[in-house]
């Protein structure tokens, strides 16, 4: 990568577009936004879709 080009890149939690490189706060904006994705998490907004594959499974090994 060219040594002087600037990576710019949208923040996750707000979309303005944000200097990479020397953010402190990367890949975010700004502390609030660092703040913002934390609080998402504890509060459970992000979640993965659990499979009912993996349900039958688990119990699979409970009976065993």
């Amino acid at each position: 990568m060219d040594q002087n080009r600037t990576r710019i890149i949208p923040c996750p939690a707000c979309g303005k577009m944000t200097q990479y490189g020397k953010n402190p706060y990367r890949p975010f904006c700004s502390r609030a936004c660092k703040g913002v994705d934390f609080i998402r998490w504890t509060d459970g907004e992000y979640r993965i879709a659990k499979d009912d594959q993996d349900e039958d499974s688990s119990a699979m090994r409970e009976r065993e």
